[in-house]
């Protein structure tokens, strides 16, 4: 029976990230991961439907994300993901495109100059918006400017209208927290635009150019002797206050000096019920859907790259082709805090979508249509709300050789790909520095 330093359950981007940190430390790991694949959440399949390999949802990085876009450094990833500076989001509305972010100067002044310019907000509505913006770079999270728990009553309080909350606050927040404007929480909503717009990080909005999995294909194949796909950890067996082994489901036993659980919260869950460990673990997180609608098109239909919707019932609409640098004409349609649509026929999603794209597109329509397919995540991420934190907040079983990573580890960031790198470096630095004791 061979015996490792650390064990890594889980193949997702903190699991991914405390390997790295871990392996170039000189210490011996093993990485178990039960499916197929590594990356986690943020990963491509097969689609039965249409034969093509699609990712599971749209997903967009910020500069602010400096430890994921370390780790895409850290994996010889950097050139395969787009860099746009200054954001440069365009926002239609009636057929008329506006465009958030500055492309030639950036920072608070970029981001000033462009929403002078925004067609659709009065002047108004332009200046109030600003002076809120002014006002979020130099508050304090906690700061008692901030005692209204609801973000959207916070921005009537500071003189938000209607149109400035859907034409400009809705189009970053609802996909970065994945959450409804309505029940969004200030701390959140205010720690998420102050990171994005006014942080020392880069301005930049990033797209990747690859399908998500094939991100990990050279980590991988470096490291395969120290990954094990498609295992199951069972259950573990503790002493003396240690976790001293791991049985997986084919029975074979593992031994570590230290364990990382870099899994969802519900996956530590069912294997500390089946290790017939009694604990407090009734409480789930709350989690929001996101809606994932992928058309295929004979002829194109649009040289966007990406685009903001905010009169229709699209949000986001992403030129998958043009991104990838392929002519399958493939468009996605990224829907974020989709509940209302998880319960709906596939094929009548594909209809109203289709429709509504067309009114932005005429090109898309369904004589051009070749194919589609509807990706529904039903836990797409947990939210940010007072439940969910003392969840954050607290570790499933205390033990002094177990840690834990994974996005809903508290590491102050809502549930991304950056929280979750963020919580891989923090297990293996814990790890490294007990090490050393």
């Amino acid at each position: 029976m061979k015996n490792y330093d650390v064990i890594i359950i889980g193949g997702g981007l903190s699991g991914i990230k405390a390997f790295i940190n871990l392996k170039k430390n000189g210490i011996n790991v093993l990485m178990i991961e039960k499916s197929s694949y590594i990356g986690g959440r943020a990963f491509s399949f097969k689609d039965p439907l249409t034969g093509n390999y699609i990712d599971n949802g749209q997903h967009v990085i910020v500069g602010a994300c400096k430890e994921y876009l370390n780790l895409l450094e850290e994996t010889n990833n950097e050139e395969n993901f787009i860099r746009i500076k200054n954001y440069q989001v365009p926002v239609i509305k009636n057929n008329k495109v506006s465009v958030l972010g500055s492309k030639f100067i950036g920072g608070s002044l970029g981001l000033i100059i462009s929403l002078i310019q925004y067609k659709h907000l009065s002047i108004k509505e332009k200046v109030l918006l600003i002076k809120l913006l002014l006002k979020i770079k130099y508050i304090n999270l906690d700061s008692d400017i901030n005692k209204e728990k609801n973000f959207k009553k916070w921005l009537k309080i500071n003189h938000q209208s209607e149109s400035t909350i859907k034409f400009f606050w809705d189009i970053f927040l609802k996909p970065a927290l994945n959450e409804e404007i309505d029940t969004i929480e200030t701390k959140s909503a205010l720690f998420v635009i102050k990171e994005t717009f006014f942080s020392k990080n880069p301005q930049i909005l990033g797209l990747p150019k690859v399908n998500l999995s094939t991100l990990w294909d050279r980590f991988e194949k470096i490291n395969s002797r120290n990954i094990m796909k498609k295992t199951i950890v069972k259950k573990i067996n503790i002493y003396k206050n240690k976790v001293e082994n791991i049985i997986l489901s084919n029975g074979k036993k593992l031994v570590a000096k230290n364990y990382i659980f870099a899994t969802q919260y519900s996956s530590i869950q069912k294997i500390l019920r089946d290790s017939n460990i009694d604990l407090n673990l009734k409480n789930n997180l709350d989690t929001s859907p996101i809606l994932g609608i992928h058309f295929w098109f004979k002829n194109k239909i649009t040289d966007d790259r990406y685009i903001a919707s905010v009169d229709s019932e699209i949000q986001w609409i992403f030129n998958a082709s043009k991104n990838h640098n392929n002519n399958e004409n493939h468009i996605v349609i990224s829907q974020s805090a989709s509940s209302k649509w998880m319960k709906m026929d596939k094929k009548e999603i594909k209809k109203i979508f289709l429709k509504e794209l067309n009114l932005i597109y005429p090109k898309a329509n369904q004589k051009n249509l070749e194919k589609f397919s509807i990706v529904k995540q039903k836990d797409a991420t947990f939210l940010c709300n007072s439940k969910n934190e003392l969840i954050r907040n607290s570790v499933p079983l205390n033990l002094k050789n177990i840690f834990y990573s994974g996005d809903w580890v508290n590491t102050s960031w809502p549930s991304t790909m950056e929280g979750a790198v963020i919580s891989g470096k923090f297990a293996s630095e814990m790890i490294l520095k007990s090490l050393k004791r």
